[in-house]
């Protein structure tokens, strides 16, 4: 018989508890070429035993077989091979369980009935089985080393109860496992108790989920550096400025902050474009040189006008900006656009559609160039 887990619904909540039946009943059904001992070398050099089972039974490459070995120990390939078996049981192909070995080798030698079969079910309560499941597990193995209740299914209630639906919860959860080592229901109690609304945490957690991962202390701290800086826990813009703090370590953001500095910003500009549009600090070094220099020495334009309008720092140098400046200049030079920084700025910013219907207007006598344009992009 299935060992097998009751799963109760209490308020929207799961619950996985362990029947007292027995656990191991899977394992004992495993091929009995899997669980009789095999001749297992006992001289000293234990060591390049262990890489032999590596590389034979595991399927990993010597080199891999070698970095692994130095992390997983054991005399005999009794345990090993029941927990190969189980992987087996459930689907996984010998490419995924090579995967799951290199990630995570101690989980070689786990105790299935514990660590693997829990887990196994409580994703099967979720209706995540079959190929959800070996997909899920062989990328992210570490999720059968995390405690089943305190992260698994406590997470999971906290992501669910979030996201209003039990579906979005799982699909939240097939493209981001990461979300299952956080601290979700912490996460949502700061955020929430500095007023950010469930619509951006749930943003925050299902997009950039590796930036929550920090102790309570640190992740409130993130919190407290942002809100200094004069942004709104109510906006969008507040959840992006707090992956933008925790994607810079602090000798990064300083550098950011002296490449600004050295097109003539102040600091206090700075911090009200950083406030204004967070994306101006997740930008690489080399594409706000890039982007800075363009608008400064090639545009004319003062630094302040990017302080200004930092959305502008966000667009591609060579699929955006580039393209339309040709353009631009082109109007500028006949007249039929405002040199006004102002309006020459709205033509960068504007969307697609926007930008060639105001085109198609000031082109009707200079069609060559709007085809030119239109052609590079396939817009015509």
């Amino acid at each position: 018989m299935f060992c097998f887990f009751s799963k109760t619904l209490l308020h929207g909540r799961y619950t996985v508890t362990a029947s007292p039946t027995q656990k191991l009943c899977l394992i004992q059904k495993l091929p009995f070429s899997l669980l009789s001992p095999k001749p297992f070398s006992t001289n000293a050099n234990q060591h390049s035993t262990v890489v032999s089972y590596l590389i034979n039974t595991c399927g990993l490459s010597p080199k891999s077989a070698l970095l692994v070995s130095k992390r997983v120990h054991f005399e005999a390939p009794e345990k090993p091979n029941l927990v190969l078996g189980v992987f087996k049981n459930h689907g996984f192909s010998q490419t995924q369980i090579s995967k799951i070995i290199e990630k995570a080798p101690t989980i070689l030698v786990c105790k299935p009935d514990k660590t693997l079969l829990p887990k196994f079910e409580f994703f099967h309560s979720l209706g995540i089985s079959g190929s959800d499941l070996t997909t899920l597990i062989s990328t992210s193995p570490a999720l059968l080393k995390v405690s089943l209740e305190s992260k698994l299914v406590s997470n999971f209630n906290a992501l669910e109860e979030l996201l209003n639906s039990k579906d979005k919860a799982i699909a939240a959860i097939k493209r981001a496992p990461i979300i299952f080592y956080n601290n979700v229901e912490g996460t949502i109690a700061a955020l929430r108790g500095h007023g950010v609304p469930d619509a951006n945490i749930a943003m925050l957690i299902q997009r950039w989920a590796r930036f929550t991962m920090s102790s309570p202390d640190e992740f409130n701290q993130t919190i407290e550096i942002v809100k200094k800086m004069g942004i709104s826990p109510l906006g969008i813009q507040f959840v992006i400025a707090i992956v933008a703090v925790k994607l810079n370590e602090k000798a990064l953001w300083e550098r950011k902050v002296n490449l600004y500095k050295s097109w003539g910003l102040s600091e206090e500009q700075i911090i009200a474009a950083f406030a204004k549009f967070p994306w101006c600090m997740i930008a690489s070094e080399g594409k706000i040189s890039a982007m800075m220099n363009f608008f400064v020495n090639k545009m004319g334009w003062e630094a302040s006008v990017l302080a200004e309008r930092p959305r502008l720092l966000s667009f591609s140098l060579e699929k955006r900006i580039l393209p339309r400046a040709s353009i631009i200049q082109f109007l500028l030079s006949k007249g039929l656009l405002e040199q006004k920084v102002t309006r020459v700025a709205q033509m960068f910013a504007c969307t697609e559609n926007v930008f060639m219907k105001k085109c198609l207007t000031s082109l009707k006598d200079e069609p060559q160039m709007l085809k030119l344009y239109a052609d590079k992009f396939n817009l015509l």
